[in-house]
This record gives C-alpha cells, sequence and structure tokens, in this order.
C-alpha cells in the first residue's frame, strides 16, 4: 500500500512524526531521512558525506518554519540569500559532526529507554495508549521499518542527551532575572510625530541616469528566481469518489457493520431559572439565594408560565431572554448535578432547586429526543456517503501502489501510469519553488528541483499531500535564475529610486524637527506650526498597542538622558516616513514591587537562552577540530 511511494517521500511526514517525541528534538532539528538513491555530494564532514537531496529538503523545511513565524512578511529575495543556505548547510554538519562524535565516545540510548519514548508517541497512540498495532501500520506511512525507525530514533535521543549534558551547567540568580524583569516592566512616556512621504511627492523627480545608475549598483535586487513548468499526474481518494456505485443491499449491509455510527444518544431540552451564588459563598449568602430558588420553584407550581419566571428571575444572561431554555443536549455536556436532575425528569415536571458551582438552578423538562439507533431509510444518504469513502478509499491505496510503481518504473515519462489508470498528465505554468509549495507543497518543489529531475529530465518521487492527493511530476521546461534587464524592470527601479529620494526628504525634516524640539520649551508650538498632529501615551509599555511599533522599539531602546530631561529621537517607519519622538518620564519597578513568579518566568527564559549559546559554542568548536569540506558550486 503505497509502499513505493513511502521509500522515497518520507522527509514531511517524518519530521511530524518526530516533532511529536519531545520538545527538544523539535527545536533542535532532526535528521531527515532519504532513500539512498543516486545523489549529488554537496558537502564532507569527517568523511561523512551530504548530499544534495538532504541540503533541498533542510532548506524547505527552515522555510517552513519562517514562514510559521513570520507569515506575510517572509522576503523572497531574502530567504534565497547565501547566509540562510549556509545555515541549512551548517544544520547538516553539525548533525553528521554530532553523530560521529557520539558513536567516538561511545554514548548508547538502552532498549528500555527507547521502548518507553516510543510509547509516548501520540501518533502510536489510541485510547487505551501505546497500540502496537498503530506502530506497525503507521511506520509504513513514512517509508520506515521499525528497525530503521528506531536506529533513527535512538540517534536523536543521543543527541539530545549530549546537548543536555553540555547545556544543563548554566544558570541564572535570581538577581539577574529580576533586573531584567524590572526593564521589561519599564514604563515611559511617548509622544511623537510621523512625517509622511506623501507630502514630498510632487517635488521628487526620478531621472534616467539615476535610474540606470540604481539598477547597475542593486542588480541582484532584481533577480528573477529559477523556474520549471511541470507535467504532473494527480489522484487522490475523493475523486474516486463518484465512480463507486451504491445499491440497497450493499448499504444495508454496511449500516449493519457500523451501526454504531448511527446510533445516537437520547437528548433533553429544559428551561431553567439560575439564581446565582459562589461556590465559596459564605451560609447567609446560600441560605438567601436557596429562597429565591424556592420562590421561583413556588410560583412555577402555582401556575406561572415558567419561561415568564425566567426572564423575570434567572441570573443566567445566555438564556434568560429565551426563557431559559438550553436547547437539546446529551448526557456529558452539563453539569453533573444539573445533568442528572434533568434526566430524572418527565416532560412539564419541574425539579426541586438543584445546586451546582454556578448556584441554585430549578429546571422544567421541555422536549425528550429519544436515543438509539436511527432507522436505515432515515440515515441512508449518510451511510451512502460513508460507503463511497471507505470504497473509495480502498481503491485508492490499490492504485497509489501501482501509481508509485508506473511513474518509479517508467522514470522517462508520465504517459504510462496516465494510461493504465485512467488518469491525465496535466501541465503547469512556469513555476519558482515557492509558488510550486503553494500549489503543491514544498515537498514536491524539493523534488522538483532535485539533480536527476531538473537536469536529466526524470520523474520527480511520487508525494502525498496533506489533502490526500499523490502526486508525481517532472520537469518539461527550465529557466534558470536572471537578472532582467532594465527595461522589463524600469519600473520597479524608478519607485526604488524614488522611495529613497522620498526617505531622505522626511529623514532630514525630521532630523531638523526634532532639533526644534530640543530647543523649544513647547513641544505644542513647534508641532503646530508645522502642522503636524502629535500622538502621546503616557506610561507606555514595551507591548502598548497605541504607540506606532516602530516608535515603540526604538523608544524602549533609547537611553534615559541621567539629568532626567526628555530624549528626542528620530525612527524610520514603513517605505519612506520618519518620525520625531520624545521619550520622557522613565519608571523603572524596584525588585520588590516584581511578581515571584514573573522573575521565575525570565530566570528560565534566560537560562534556556544561556544553554542555547552554550550549545552553538559547542558546535562551533567541534567544527574546528573537524575536516570539514563544502562544495558550494553544486549547491
Amino acid at each position: 500500500m503505497l509502499q513505493a511511494i513511502r521509500e522515497r517521500s518520507q522527509g514531511v511526514i517524518v519530521a511530524i512524526i518526530v516533532g511529536f517525541i519531545i520538545l527538544t528534538f523539535a527545536l533542535w532539528g532532526v535528521e531527515s531521512y532519504i532513500s539512498e538513491g543516486k545523489r549529488v555530494v554537496v558537502a564532507e564532514a569527517d568523511g561523512e558525506d551530504i548530499y544534495l537531496s538532504e541540503f533541498q529538503d533542510t532548506l524547505q523545511r527552515l522555510r517552513r518554519q519562517a514562514q510559521q513565524m513570520m507569515g506575510e512578511s517572509l522576503d523572497d529575495v531574502d530567504w534565497n540569500s547565501p547566509e540562510v543556505k549556509q545555515r541549512a548547510l551548517d544544520q547538516l554538519v553539525n548533525d553528521r559532526l554530532l553523530g560521529k562524535l557520539v558513536d567516538d565516545v561511545r554514548m548508547r540510548v538502552s532498549d528500555a529507554q527507547l521502548a518507553a519514548q516510543i510509547t509516548q508517541i501520540p501518533t502510536f497512540q489510541d485510547d487505551n495508549g501505546f497500540s502496537r498495532e498503530l506502530y506497525q501500520q503507521r511506520l509504513p506511512l513514512i517509508g520506515m521499518s521499525e528497525a530503521s525507525f528506531e536506529r533513527s530514533l535512538r540517534e536523536d535521543m543521543v543527541k539530545g542527551q549530549l546537548r543536555i549534558g553540555v547545556a544543563s551547567s548554566e544558570f541564572v540568580t535570581r538577581e539577574e532575572a529580576a533586573f531584567v524583569e524590572s526593564l521589561r516592566e519599564q514604563k515611559r512616556d511617548i509622544g511623537y510625530a510621523i512625517i509622511p512621504a506623501s507630502q514630498y511627492e510632487d517635488e521628487v523627480a526620478v531621472t534616467d541616469e539615476e535610474v540606470a545608475s540604481h539598477y547597475e549598483e542593486h542588480r541582484e535586487n532584481y533577480r528573477e528566481p529559477e523556474r520549471v513548468r511541470l507535467a504532473y499526474l494527480q489522484m487522490s481518494a475523493a475523486d474516486l469518489e463518484d465512480e463507486i456505485t451504491v445499491d440497497d443491499a450493499t448499504l444495508r449491509a454496511y449500516y449493519e457493520t457500523n451501526k454504531a455510527n448511527y446510533t445516537k444518544d437520547e437528548q433533553r431540552n429544559v428551561n431553567h431559572i439560575l439564581i446565582q451564588v459562589a461556590e465559596d459563598a459564605d451560609d447567609e449568602e446560600v441560605a438567601a439565594a436557596r429562597e429565591r430558588a424556592a420562590t421561583a420553584l413556588s410560583r412555577a407550581r402555582e401556575g406561572e408560565a415558567f419561561e415568564d419566571l425566567a426572564k423575570e428571575l434567572s441570573d443566567d444572561v445566555g438564556s434568560r431572554t429565551e426563557g431559559g431554555e438550553t436547547g437539546l443536549f446529551p448526557r456529558g455536556v452539563m453539569a453533573p448535578e444539573f445533568e442528572e436532575a434533568a434526566f430524572a425528569l418527565a416532560v412539564g415536571e419541574v425539579s426541586e432547586p438543584v445546586r451546582t458551582r454556578f448556584g441554585f438552578h430549578v429546571i422544567k423538562l421541555k422536549a425528550i429526543e429519544p436515543g438509539g439507533l436511527q432507522p436505515f431509510d432515515e440515515v441512508r444518504e449518510q451511510v451512502a456517503s460513508a460507503y463511497r469513502t471507505a470504497e473509495a478509499q480502498k481503491r485508492f491505496f490499490d492504485m497509489a501502489e501501482q501509481f508509485s510503481n508506473l511513474v518509479y518504473e517508467h522514470p522517462d515519462s508520465l504517459d504510462v501510469a496516465a494510461d493504465a489508470l485512467a488518469l491525465e498528465v496535466q501541465r503547469s505554468e512556469l513555476l519558482s519553488a515557492e509558488e510550486i509549495g503553494q500549489q503543491f507543497s514544498d515537498a514536491v518543489a524539493a523534488r522538483a528541483f532535485e539533480t536527476e529531475v531538473l537536469v536529466e529530465g526524470l520523474n520527480a518521487e511520487p508525494v502525498e499531500l496533506d489533502d490526500g492527493r499523490v502526486v508525481a511530476v517532472r520537469v518539461v521546461e527550465h529557466v534558470p535564475s536572471a537578472i532582467p534587464p532594465l527595461e522589463e524592470v524600469r519600473t520597479a527601479v524608478a519607485d526604488a529610486v524614488r522611495t529613497e529620494k522620498l526617505r531622505e526628504r522626511t529623514r532630514a525634516a525630521a532630523e531638523a524637527l526634532g532639533k526644534e524640539l530640543r530647543e523649544s520649551a513647547s513641544v505644542t508650538e513647534v508641532i503646530e506650526a508645522e502642522g503636524l498632529g502629535w500622538e502621546s501615551a503616557e506610561g507606555a509599555s514595551r507591548s502598548s498597542t497605541d504607540v506606532n511599533r516602530a516608535v515603540l522599539r526604538e523608544a524602549f531602546r533609547t537611553e534615559a538622558p541621567e539629568d532626567g530631561s526628555a530624549a528626542i529621537i528620530t525612527v524610520p517607519i514603513g517605505r519612506a516616513d520618519h518620525a520625531v519622538a520624545r521619550i520622557a518620564n522613565v519608571r523603572t519597578p524596584a525588585p520588590g514591587e516584581l511578581a515571584e513568579s514573573d522573575v521565575g518566568a525570565v530566570q528560565r527564559e534566560l537560562v534556556t537562552a544561556r544553554a542555547t549559546l552554550t550549545w552553538q559554542a559547542f558546535l562551533e568548536g567541534l567544527r574546528v577540530g573537524s575536516d570539514v569540506e563544502v562544495f558550494k558550486d553544486r549547491l
């Protein structure tokens, strides 16, 4: 079942499963598990080869992590920088060197420790805890045998123990933590005016010479990423559902086998009146609440409409306007005392006052919706849908294995697989790696740019996507990365030059305004003379939301003058605006004013930060004493 796919498309799923193991593994990185086919060596670490496919997988994983943290603010130009690529390669080199080190010093994880770790992985657990059956079923989905998974996990655990040993010597005193927390809790009065670039738009002109000069100086900023046009096949279980035919006999048999799915619990709908009283209320408060509930019950039993009483007397804001009606609910939803009383009533019957943690309730049963097995005729469409899904899934597993085998056995074409499985070979537009990731997944993007796919023209290894599709691609056109001629990007270059000029104008205006503020006793007079608005926030903290983020960040970076006077600073904002800000009345809490829990949290954060730095220093020392060679021309 998907055997060929599992053997060759492992990176994303492995990262997910191993990420469940322990937080430290997720934070420190996990070794990629890849097939042993023909690969290009991009680095060597003490005799250990590092392959291009590993590098590409690591780079894509790092990009996903960055995308999760930065969202749309992630800059693709920055992401494709040599620094980011070096980080990905460094991670692989470090992993190789660590593996060699733990072997050399004979660090080991016992079988008992390994077994204990495996039983804690949520992916291999059911309602009763660790499931051997799930373990055996799910490992093939990531292309691994029990032996290979356990070997890889054992290696990761050993490396984790090494890091803990290196980093655990770090500590931070309470005094250090209190000092940091006092700075975090510091308050400052911040006032600022923004000088918008828009007021200089009519004054800025851009010449052809400036455009040409800027283009030559910043050519790399306009480089277009390499792109490929893909031929691809895709299939999913959902696509097969319409092909599944059903008849009553088949559906009734499925219904009989899966009766539990069509059995519903009894539900009840009540009206109630809540008289609130706290759980820790004193006897007098409890007695008063009980008396109010008793009065409500008495009036209900004397014939007053229960819904009207609820609107008048109930403290439950959520249901009071609806006459205290809760709507249908099964067992296990309401407070236990409330539920016990509600399910003991007959329709129309009113309960004695019932106390829960919310107070006293008077309950009237409005309706009962019986539970039990739903008749086949009532759920026929649900049964048909479930049957089609189940059968399509079975057919999909069989076809997917055939799909993978055909793509692998006929690497020069997707047509064989398409003809055998009645699929259509589709073609994409020219796409960058990022665009392939958006249309399919980062794993597909990584496969498309592997050497054997990009250069040799072979089919890429099939990949299972999160939405259930299986996709196989091949590159039918490759456009290398290139810097377009000036005429193609003239508008973008001219905009960049204009932005630079506007930024310089607003910077000069901000500096001049700042000088005036330093020399004047009246902020108001200076700002009004310039025709600007002035925003102010007294007692602003580092997390204040009513101050421009750039201004706030720079305001707390600025040291307060020792004489207690105000500090005047200028701050670039956005693409071309500038702000002038005034910082005054800096108030730092004394250690005794800090919450002990907050100081403790800071202490833990600082220990973690120091441990990270210690580990980085350890890795740097490890590399100094090792033989590492990088082949950058192969990246």
